[in-house]
């Protein structure tokens, strides 16, 4: 008997230990399986982080394509531009990736939720990068947002790479961009992307990427040309991301769009919503009202705020109008949180709020401007008063009292014959 007790006990305790062991295992897996579901979810709400490489510059002015989804209060941009024809060569492309790049992948995957790929060159990444693009989509799953092209004649390709293989479309064999006007088409009418937006009344694209639909990808839209047809919105889920293709390149390429749509910073904001997952706004006109105020609103504080700054270079004291300044910029916070909440109207509300507020603080401001040039020119007429002054009282005393001049007597030359 005691030897039955001490084999049930060992059993039991042996039993106890594996259990224990199974424990952790349990936690990590349900942890896991709930991360899992969660990866497309993450940012259905709150601000989407997104890293954005190639052509990031100066395209449009206010327009550029990289600047509008920028004026989404729920976009954070982190933009390193990088392409080498663009930026002066390869030297300052290397820099920025350098500088602004994260320094490793897990800073990748955390700090961002959306990579923004424009005519990116491949040679500017190093092999560990184009490791971390891909696997960031596959295993952590951030969306990636490819503009353009897969392979161009002016830098190249990522064609053979890992990153050429998460995108939805591959490069068309020996086709590079076809420089032609195309009309977008829609494909597939049940997307809430191709739903969102009027997409075929829009100008025509000046070029296009020919790329080639890969099998169990999506396709969306078309571009269609005269006698020719390529994809131009495809999409796919891949491993725990998802990837769209826009094909049509920048910034030539959309520059109709640009110029001529005046729902062109939708479109890009949208294709940044579809991307990670985020619900499309429902009516595109009242988000492009308020879009624009947000856009509006920045350009001119980004004015008023020079304008305070040269006062106060020249010695002015605009206290006060910094002080409502400051209230502006709260202001537009709060309308940014109502923004954030889906409370588009509740928005649209306190910017216009905020764009009365402006006029009048713009006032304030010219009128504080017109203080500081009072005594600029003052001080300006005092130097010019003095200086009519001195020079008259030296033309006088030379041309009319003449006292610097000394009395000579006159001397004439007597010709003797």
């Amino acid at each position: 008997m005691p030897e039955r007790k001490s084999g049930l006990r060992s059993l039991n305790n042996r039993g106890f230990a594996i259990f224990r062991g199974c424990v952790p295992a349990a936690v990590l897996l349900l942890a896991w399986l709930l991360l899992g579901t969660c990866v497309h979810a993450r940012v259905t709400e709150g601000r989407i982080r997104a890293i954005l490489l190639g052509d990031v510059i100066e395209q449009y002015g206010s327009y550029n394509s990289f600047t509008v989804i920028g004026y989404d209060p729920s976009i954070i941009t982190t933009l390193i531009p990088s392409r080498p024809d663009y930026i002066g060569g390869y030297e300052n492309a290397y820099r920025n990736m350098r500088q602004y790049m994260p320094r490793t992948y897990e800073q990748l995957v955390q700090s961002y939720d959306l990579i923004i790929s424009s005519d990116s060159d491949r040679l500017v990444f190093t092999s560990m990068w184009i490791g971390w693009l891909s696997s960031s989509v596959e295993d952590d799953g951030l969306g990636l947002l490819w503009l353009g092209s897969i392979m161009s004649e002016v830098f190249v390709g990522w064609e053979g790479t890992s990153v050429a293989e998460v995108l939805p479309t591959s490069q068309a064999p020996g086709q590079y961009t076809r420089d032609a006007a195309f009309f977008l088409r829609i494909i597939d009418p049940d997307e809430p992307l191709m739903q969102s937006l009027p997409w075929e009344k829009t100008p025509a694209l000046a070029n296009v990427n020919a790329q080639v639909q890969k099998e169990a990808s999506l396709l969306w839209a078309t571009a269609e040309g005269v006698m020719e047809v390529h994809p131009l919105m495809t999409y796919w889920e891949r491993g725990e991301g998802s990837v769209l293709c826009f094909s049509s390149k920048f910034p030539i390429g959309v520059l109709p769009w640009a110029k001529d749509w005046n729902l062109f910073p939708q479109a890009m904001i949208y294709m940044v919503y579809r991307t990670v997952g985020r619900e499309l706004p429902e009516d595109p006109y009242l988000f492009e009202r308020v879009i624009n105020s947000f856009i509006e609103f920045s350009t001119f504080n980004s004015v008023l705020d020079s304008i305070l700054e040269w006062v106060e270079r020249f010695g002015g004291n605009p206290t006060k109008v910094r002080e409502r300044f400051d209230e502006l910029v709260d202001v537009q916070l709060r309308g940014e949180r109502s923004f954030l909440e889906g409370d588009i109207e509740g928005a649209m509300e306190v910017i216009t709020e905020a764009r009365e507020g402006q006029r009048s603080l713009m006032e304030d401001a010219m009128k504080a401007k017109d203080e500081a040039l009072f005594w600029v020119y003052v001080t300006e007429w005092c130097a010019l008063l003095g200086t009519l002054m001195i020079s008259s009282y030296v033309l006088w005393a030379l041309m009319v009292r003449r006292r610097l001049y000394k009395e000579v007597r006159t001397s004439r030359l007597e010709l003797r014959t």
